[in-house]
């Protein structure tokens, strides 16, 4: 076999009325020598037929995508994307959406829908054969991305193509052929046209890209030179073509390690008002997600920025195993400083959350009932900083006194 396929793939090629081949990555990276393990599948069959034939038979089937004729199929322990061969058509703008999908009987013109020639490979499982129509084998032999027929009609519609060729590109390690990435300049700007979720994607994707496949020697730091040079982050809402790259490749959370060198290329007014806008704006993050991430970021800069211990670690104790391996790689000092302290605070078993504390907002209420509801919080925050410096004793008896002492004024 020119490519490896396993036992219960060639039985399930068996129930297809016409051949069934596999299709994109995982015949590319065979092809390269790369291991791969998802399968995509398709052949000149409508969904609908193939799902009866397979149930009939004991294998799972669930519809991905009903306008794209795209099944999953489940058995033994196996799992394929099928497809039903196709054509795309798209609106004149970069938001990788057909507007229209037909089927077709024709496999090149399935193979003339897809992006590029290493990813238009086909390899015939019933007859043990490749179908190559774009001379895919010969630029995977030879490391070569390159756009099937003209770049521009390739890149034109879908700015996601640009974000995919450049995470192919530190995926496998390859080069760009030189018209597939003058092209890519020119269509850039369909990167904007994208929705937030999927920009969100295809970033993290790149971000990791040099990890994807381990017998595969990549440099990631070409990858980022590459964002540059498309000046692709003006597409993600930012007012600058480049961003000065210092913390994405060192950090093992290399999306955090991207926003401090965004931030620290724009230095903005307030960090938390351009974190909520671009966030919300450019991936579509919730509330909840944009606190988590402005919490480690600024939890990044306020130690670098000298915030005194307590209060540092009243506000981000529970947060540093996000935030102490960032700012190891800026300031090993600074670092050392703070994990000494913490370090502290873990060995003598000091109160650092209000949570902690042996009295809550209830107790206050019941005790004192003349205290406005909108102290609370200060109240206890307090309390907390008195305990913490050892001026009282976390007992219920003790903070209750503190309490009728200092605060029955409110």
């Amino acid at each position: 076999m020119f490519i490896p396929v396993s036992e219960n793939l060639i039985k399930l090629s068996k129930f297809f009325p016409e051949n069934l081949f596999i299709v994109g990555g995982y015949v590319r990276n065979a092809i390269m020598g790369i291991k791969s393990g998802d399968i995509d599948l398709a052949s000149n069959v409508d969904i609908d037929e193939i799902s009866k034939i397979l149930k009939e038979n004991g294998y799972k089937i669930k519809v991905k995508n009903s306008k794209y004729n795209s099944i999953t199929i489940q058995k033994d322990g196996e799992s394929y994307e099928f497809t039903s061969f196709r054509k795309d058509f798209y609106e004149d703008n970069g938001k990788h959406c057909p507007i229209k999908v037909e089927r077709t009987e024709d496999i090149k013109e399935d193979a003339s829908r897809r992006d590029f020639t290493i990813n238009a490979i086909y390899y015939n499982i019933n007859k043990d054969e490749i179908v190559d129509f774009y001379h895919g084998v010969v630029d995977a032999k030879q490391k070569i991305l390159r756009c099937i027929g003209s770049p521009e009609e390739v890149l034109k519609n879908d700015g996601e193509r640009i974000l995919r060729m450049v995470r192919i590109v530190g995926e496998l390690g390859l080069k760009i052929e030189k018209r597939t990435l003058e092209s890519a300049f020119q269509m850039a700007k369909n990167i904007q046209d994208l929705s937030p979720a999927r920009k969100y994607m295809e970033l993290e994707k790149i971000l990791y890209c040099d990890k994807r496949y381990k017998d595969v020697k990549s440099n990631f730091k070409k990858i980022l030179k590459l964002l540059n040079k498309l000046c692709v982050w003006q597409y993600f809402g930012l007012p600058v073509k480049a961003i000065k790259y210092n913390m994405v490749n060192k950090v093992e959370d290399r999306f955090l390690g991207i926003l401090i060198d965004i931030v620290d290329t724009l230095n903005p007014e307030c960090l938390q008002t351009f974190l909520e806008n671009f966030l919300k704006e450019e991936f579509a993050f919730n509330s909840k997600q944009i606190q988590k991430v402005f919490t480690y970021i600024s939890g990044y800069y306020n130690a670098l920025n000298g915030m005194k211990n307590k209060d540092y670690f009243f506000k981000y104790f529970e947060d540093v195993s996000v935030i102490f391996p960032l700012l190891a790689k800026k300031s090993k000092h600074i670092t050392n400083k703070y994990m000494f302290f913490y370090e502290y605070i873990i060995r003598h078993g000091l109160v650092i959350k209000t949570s902690d504390l042996l009295v809550n907002e209830e107790d206050i209420k019941n005790n004192f009932p003349k205290i406005d509801e909108r102290s609370y919080g200060r109240i206890l925050e307090y309390l907390l900083s008195e305990v913490f410096d050892g001026k009282i004793k976390n007992t219920k008896e003790d903070l209750l006194q503190e309490i009728d002492k200092t605060f029955q004024t409110f």
